[in-house]
């Protein structure tokens, strides 16, 4: 039902555009860009008196335009999520909110696809219309790379409330464990270090989200996962790709939910999220969310607790400007902490325990914290331009004490592992970043094209102080069979044997255009220069090192061509570098940057008006100059550790995907990415040998028809080929596997559903990743249930 009451509609500043009544379809090539310059145009080209509170459409952006539209489906589509909605009242087409529905509708939901925008939330949709990786909107086919969504709808019928969770899931993703629990993912082969992830498309202001700090995913609306080199957004780092966190924003109309989850292993978690206007005038919106997550894990001893709160308050300072304050607060406190995971036989064959084995000991604990503070203000210079500058800053750290468990396991006697040290660890970490740009539109050769320049900057500093107390020769022995979490007193610690005090700095400017030669023909063109500074010391024993790049550019060239107005055909080249000056060569000279550059071609489709893409795609990555240690054995005392590097590795992938995102039929939504890709260094052997030849991530839900329609069912499989390496003294592998879930919802009436979620439902005994032989082998989880009961109002 829509809103009866217009006063507030016509306003001294209402934009009222009159040019008479025309019915005919228009011809439309539009760019994604601020909402009140399309609806501007389109008024102008179609002939009709439009009338619009300028408040209503303040901020807020409009997709890309296309093709032939009557206008009242180019309005429809201009409004997508937008909240808005177009009504015709004699010859005035009239702008106005969306009434929420006071009813259940228990028809098989079709996502409209006027509802898919920027925002996922509440479109219940697996895709979306735009993606903000490069801070400017545009739709995945307009992206000429491979793009996954995991929208917010994914997010909550599977129960990802972390960022590793999501990551695990993803298409082309896969987990590398480290020894330390700063875990990282891989895309293509290549590690996205912690310089691959962004908030709101700020680069470097996130420190371990997969590892000691992972951010907690109920602040965010979709997180953006781009394959291939990412040297225009991010600066330095691998070629894998890059990862966009999107945070929730505030809306003019009231809503509040609550979503409570019971579920194995003592999981318990609620949830509390209200947004709305705190002004008659809607000017000023706000939304609070606060979360607690108390649970145990499937292996012995470990349990977490984790508070969250998440504030914004957006502001609209005057029709053309736009401020935007937000906090978010995150801690969490694990005991009997591991983070070594297990060992292996020493024939290299993994060890047949429990999965609920762990060699932790009782007294093990890690703390975490983490205080986020952002702003950003937009300023709307006119119909065609916008600037955004934001700022983020982070503050947190880490605590942990963890006996350290290591040794290959005889298999004649099974034994072999022991707790051979203790590490005490306290770190201190503060992310600052901020960055401006400036976007618009320009007409040229009778076409329209898109600009958007900019500069960011970002500093991570940490402290952090280290202990190493090693366990006395033949003390500490484990079964791993029947492990004893009391083996070894908690050890006094006396002082910190390490001291380390680093700072990242990065900083750049960047530059794209997107120039349209003709109608069905655009290229992309963009570049940025970057510098990178780290400097490090050890404190107690003086010892610096330090790591520099200057002026480095690294050239983005895109071409996408509409075969139709579904599918378009696209092919990029994308570069980024990585510094390596903290190596030296026998010569005593500085090693110079890797290299990696980015090859990729394919076809995009965007069917059923948007609620359905599809892409295929070809890549092959290469990076060059990689360190690599100098085969005569020279030393160098300025390294680190006394060796000397040539830079002489290459390293390789190749490889392509297939994607679906969204609804394939009426109620009925899926995600799925197929990967096939094979590495190579030339040295020998893979980039990682934990990325399989052979990945499959799909998840669907329907709902069904009829009579039955309150019912919704779904499942996922996560799918992938075997993998082995001969790095070590014995060869280690991991075989293929498929693990599936399975998920089902009731709607019980207007406001309430109850879901249950069933993971690894065939109890599939797995690892999900491999290390060593004296450590590093994690089980995957076994089979598991989460009840949820969600509220929305």
């Amino acid at each position: 039902m829509l809103r009866t009451s217009l006063k507030t509609l016509f306003t001294a500043s209402a934009l009222t555009l009159a040019l008479g009544v025309q019915a005919a379809p228009i011809e439309l090539d539009l760019p994604a860009q601020p909402l009140a310059a399309t609806l501007k145009q389109l008024a102008g080209l179609a002939g009709v008196t439009l009338a619009v509170d300028d408040r209503l459409v303040a901020r807020r952006s409009a997709p890309a335009l296309k093709g032939t539209f009557a206008i009242d489906d180019a309005l429809a589509r201009s409004l997508a999520g937008s909240g808005l909605v177009v009504q015709r009242s004699g010859d005035v087409w009239l702008i106005i909110e969306r009434e929420p529905s006071a009813a259940v509708d228990l028809q098989a939901t079709t996502i409209s696809s006027e509802l898919l925008g920027t925002t996922t939330e509440g479109t219940g949709s697996y895709t979306t219309g735009n993606v903000t990786l490069g801070k400017g909107a545009q739709s995945l086919r307009e992206t000429p790379q491979s793009v996954s969504v995991i929208t917010r709808q994914q997010m909550d019928d599977r129960n990802f409330t972390s960022l590793d969770q999501v990551l695990y899931s993803a298409p082309g993703i896969t987990l590398q464990t480290r020894n330390f629990g700063d875990h990282q993912y891989n895309s293509r082969g290549f590690e996205l270090g912690a310089d691959a992830y962004l908030v709101d498309g700020m680069p470097g202001v996130i420190h371990s989200p997969t590892g000691w700090m992972t951010p907690d995913t109920a602040v965010y609306d979709r997180v953006e996962i781009l394959r291939g080199a990412a040297g225009l957004l991010v600066g330095n780092g691998n070629p894998g790709g890059a990862v966009n966190l999107v945070r929730k924003r505030p809306t003019a109309e009231p809503h509040f939910s609550v979503t409570t989850r019971a579920g194995s292993n003592d999981f318990y978690r609620m949830d509390l999220d209200g947004s709305g206007a705190l002004n008659e005038s809607r000017t000023i919106r706000g939304r609070a969310l606060v979360a607690y997550e108390d649970r145990q894990f499937f292996y012995d001893l470990e349990a977490s607790r984790k508070p969250l709160f998440y504030g914004i308050v957006e502001a609209d300072l005057s029709d053309t400007s736009t401020l935007s304050v937000g906090l978010r607060r995150q801690t969490g406190v694990t005991s009997g902490y591991s983070i070594f995971g297990l060992p292996r036989y020493s024939n290299g064959k993994a060890l047949d325990v429990s999965r609920s084995t762990s060699l932790a000991q009782d007294w093990n604990r890690h703390e975490s914290e983490q205080t986020e503070v952002f702003a950003d203000l937009e300023y709307r210079l006119n119909d065609d331009w916008t600037s955004k500058t934001s700022l983020t800053r982070a503050e947190g750290g880490f605590d942990q004490r963890v006996a350290l468990p290591q040794g290959a396991i005889n298999p004649a006697t099974n034994t072999g592992s022991r707790l051979f040290r203790t590490l005490y660890r306290s770190d201190d970490v503060t992310n600052t970043g901020i960055d401006s740009n400036l976007s618009g539109n320009f007409e040229a050769f009778g076409l329209r094209h898109t600009l958007m320049v900019g500069a960011n900057w970002s500093r991570e500093d940490q402290y952090s102080k280290n202990a190493n107390i090693n366990t006395a020769t033949g003390v500490g022995a484990i079964d791993v069979f029947n492990p004893d979490h009391q083996t070894l007193a908690r050890p006094t610690r006396n002082g910190w044997t390490a001291i380390n005090d680093s700072t990242e700095t990065r900083y750049g400017a960047y530059a794209n255009t997107r120039l349209y030669l003709s109608e069905p023909l655009s290229v992309v063109l963009g570049g940025r220069l970057s510098w990178y500074e780290y400097e490090t010391e050890e404190t107690i024993s003086a010892v610096k090192a330090a790591n520099r790049q200057d002026h480095q550019f690294t050239p983005f060239v895109g071409v996408i061509y509409d075969l139709n107005e579904q599918w378009s055909w696209y092919a990029s080249y994308a570069d980024i570098f990585q510094p390596q000056s903290d190596y030296r060569t026998a010569a005593g000279s500085l090693l110079d940057p890797a290299v990696g550059v980015n090859y990729e071609t394919g076809i995009k489709g965007e069917l059923y008006d948007g609620r359905l893409n599809l892409s295929a795609a070809l890549f092959y990555i290469k990076q060059d100059d990689v360190a690599a240690a100098d085969p005569s054995g020279a030393i160098c005392p300025d390294n680190i550790d006394q060796s000397c590097y040539l830079n002489s590795e290459i390293q390789r992938s190749k490889g392509y995907e297939l994607e679906a995102s969204g609804e394939l039929l009426s109620g009925w939504q899926v995600a799925a990415g197929y990967t096939f890709n094979q590495t190579s260094k030339a040295s020998g052997g893979p980039t990682d040998y934990q990325t399989p030849k052979h990945l499959l991530r799909a998840s669907t839900t329907y709902q069904l028809p009829g009579a039955l329609n309150r019912l919704t069912v779904g499942g996922a499989v996560s799918a992938q080929s075997g993998y082995s390496t001969d790095t070590y003294i014995q060869p280690v592998s991991n075989s293929g596997r498929a693990v599936y879930d399975a998920l089902a919802s009731w709607k019980i009436d207007q406001n309430w559903t109850i879901g249950l979620d069933a993971k690894n439902l065939f109890d599939k005994k797995y690892y999900k990743s491999v290390g060593e032989l004296r450590r590093g082998n994690y089980y995957g989880d076994p089979r598991s249930y989460m009840l949820t009961l969600r509220g929305d109002f």
